[in-house]
């Protein structure tokens, strides 16, 4: 008995900590949306919280539900506490660039560890 609630209560702590938000993203970012507006970005394990250039603040609980490779790009999915669904994608695999896409695709952001950049900057030729 000991030991299957001891095994029951190790999944359910992977299960737990697996909804947390990846390191490869967490910390702040620079970011600029589709009407070219600056924002700063910070993803926390569980929070996302968004500063416009007016200092306004917003915050977001959220939760990563999905990982995935291909070609050297990198996309983790994330869930609002309100059910909106994002992705955050990394096309190379530098991760200090990258956009945070909706459902359907379409940037809402493109983000930078560093500096303020647009789409075509993050797909420039090295």
């Amino acid at each position: 008995m000991k030991k299957r609630n001891l095994l029951l209560l190790f999944l359910f702590s992977i299960v737990l900590f697996s909804c947390e938000g990846s390191d490869a993203y967490q910390g702040k970012w620079k970011a600029i949306n589709r009407d070219d507006e600056r924002f700063e970005i910070t993803f926390t394990a569980k929070e996302i919280t968004t500063k416009d250039s007016k200092r306004k603040t917003l915050k977001y609980e959220y939760s990563q539900n999905s990982i995935h490779y291909e070609n050297g790009a990198t996309a983790y999915g994330i869930q609002l506490s309100d059910g909106r669904e994002y992705q955050l994608f990394f096309p190379k695999k530098d991760k200090s660039v990258g956009m945070l896409l909706d459902r359907d695709g379409r940037i809402v952001y493109t983000l930078s560890r560093n500096a303020y950049v647009n789409y075509d900057d993050i797909y420039k030729l090295d």
